[in-house]
C-alpha cells in the first residue's frame, strides 16, 4: 500500500484508541501488516516510481503535520502516523539498492501473501481505507 494509506490508516486509529501511545504503536504496525495483504496496486512497479514516491512522501508529512498543527490531536498521536508508515522505509532503502537485499518488516518479504491488484480496484480499497480513516481523524478532532 502507499505510504499515505498507511499514515492516514495509523492517525486514525490512534485517535479513536485514545491511548497508551505504546499499545497503539503495536496496534498500528499490526494494521500494517494486515493492510498489506488487502489486495491494492503499488506503485513500485510503474514508470513513474520517483514521481509517485515523492507525492507520496510529501502528502504523508502534510498529514501528520495537519494532524497535530492544524487539527490539535497531541503529539503522539502525529507520531503514530509515522510509525504506522515507517515500515515503508525498508521498501525504500531496497529499491535504491536495485531491488538487492532483503527487507526488513515482515509483510514485506516475498514468502508473505502480499495482496496484489490492478490499479482499478488496488487504488479504490486504498481511496476508501484513507477517506474513513481521515473522516475519524477529522470527527475526533479536539
Amino acid at each position: 500500500m502507499w505510504v499515505i494509506t498507511h499514515v492516514l490508516a495509523g492517525l486514525g486509529i490512534a485517535a479513536a484508541l485514545g491511548g497508551p501511545w505504546w499499545l497503539v504503536a503495536v496496534v498500528v504496525l499490526l494494521s500494517h501488516v494486515l493492510m498489506d495483504l488487502v489486495p491494492h496496486w503499488d506503485y513500485t512497479d510503474s514508470g513513474h516510481l520517483t514521481v509517485y514516491a515523492w507525492c507520496d512522501f510529501v502528502a504523508s508529512l502534510a498529514a501528520v503535520c495537519l494532524a497535530w498543527a492544524a487539527l490539535g490531536h497531541p503529539w503522539w498521536v502525529a507520531l503514530m502516523g509515522v510509525v504506522s508508515g515507517a515500515p515503508d522505509a525498508d521498501v525504500l532503502i531496497w529499491l535504491a539498492r536495485g531491488r538487492e537485499g532483503r527487507k526488513l518488516f515482515p509483510s514485506h518479504w516475498e514468502r508473505f501473501p502480499h495482496g496484489r491488484s490492478g490499479p482499478a480496484w488496488g487504488i479504490s480499497v486504498q481511496v476508501a481505507i484513507m477517506a474513513l480513516s481521515a473522516a475519524v481523524l477529522l470527527s475526533l478532532a479536539p
